[in-house]
């Protein structure tokens, strides 16, 4: 599996991760100003044809040049929002009707943004900038941007779809329980995780894990194979996985004790874990007690 070549395609993707979503954004931004400069080009040309024409060269390429700068500050936060639905809602008539409401602030937002940056560019010439009657216009400019909205999201879901096999996430199999220090039943981790990348799919023992990190609605699970991003929270992930080593070290990391070759201290009062992997985890001073303990109970 390691010298495949999807699993050093989807070693690449994880290993350049923290920049996919700047070049994700990039190529975003490309798409909308390259599309809308043939748009630009294609008024410009209709506007030619009429002898009555009083639009100069710039003014199209206004229109849609504030279009793309909106659409493109407004995507950020469009993707947050989404994301925090996912974290409460599922498929289902509720859904539908959050992302009918996003849309409808979207296209407000676009509207309001590109009507300002227009407004702002018609002030270094000697032109004036009239929107028109803005409820027709409105009602105009909603309907494309619902349409927008609509093959924005499609795309980020069927991207994200694809991105998440290449990679290769993981999913629990099955739930098991122990008991505690009280005797009391509670979850734990399975023995295994299920991994499913582009058309296979293969177990990954829980014990080879040696560190896990939270990444948004997801935890990436470090083993000597590669990195799997689970859909689950890094909390829930130390107290079922706790009887099988595992230990929250910091607020966005935890490891595998047996995997630890030792600890440094500073004199901030963090410190710095080494791991059999030769990777290192940031030790913060809210977890260094309770480690300690872990290590040294007596």
């Amino acid at each position: 599996m390691v010298n495949s070549w999807d699993e050093k395609w989807s070693q690449f993707l994880r290993n350049t991760e923290p920049k996919h979503k700047y070049a994700a954004f990039i190529l975003l931004t490309a798409y909308l100003f390259i599309n809308n400069s043939i748009n630009a080009a294609s008024k410009w040309t209709e506007f030619t044809r009429s002898d009555s024409n009083n639009v100069a060269l710039w003014e199209p390429y206004v229109w849609e040049y504030s279009s793309a700068l909106s659409t493109s500050l407004l995507v950020i936060p469009l993707i947050i929002a989404i994301r925090k639905l996912e974290q409460k809602e599922k498929l289902g008539v509720s859904w539908l009707g959050w992302h009918f409401a996003f849309a409808s602030l979207f296209s407000v937002a676009h509207v309001s943004l590109m009507v300002a940056f227009r407004k702002l560019a018609y002030l270094f010439s000697e032109r004036n900038y009239d929107f028109g009657i803005w409820f027709n216009e409105f009602i105009y400019e909603y309907r494309k941007d619902v349409w927008g909205y609509i093959t924005l999201v499609t795309f980020y879901y069927i991207a994200r779809f694809g991105y998440q096999r290449l990679i290769g996430e993981a999913s629990l199999i099955t739930s098991d329980t122990v008991q505690d220090s009280n005797d009391n039943a509670v979850d734990s981790l399975p023995d295994y995780l299920l991994v499913k990348k582009l058309n296979k799919e293969f177990l990954v023992q829980v014990t080879d894990i040696q560190r896990v990190e939270a990444s948004g609605n997801y935890i990436n699970l470090h083993t000597h194979l590669g990195v799997y991003p689970l859909r689950y929270t890094l909390s829930r992930f130390c107290e079922e996985g706790a009887h099988q080593g595992f230990m929250r070290v910091h607020r966005s990391h935890a490891v595998r004790i047996p995997a630890i070759v030792s600890i440094s201290y500073e004199e901030t009062g963090d410190g710095s874990i080494l791991l059999n992997n030769g990777q290192t985890v940031t030790l913060s001073r809210r977890y260094k007690d309770s480690l300690k303990q872990v290590l040294a109970p007596n």
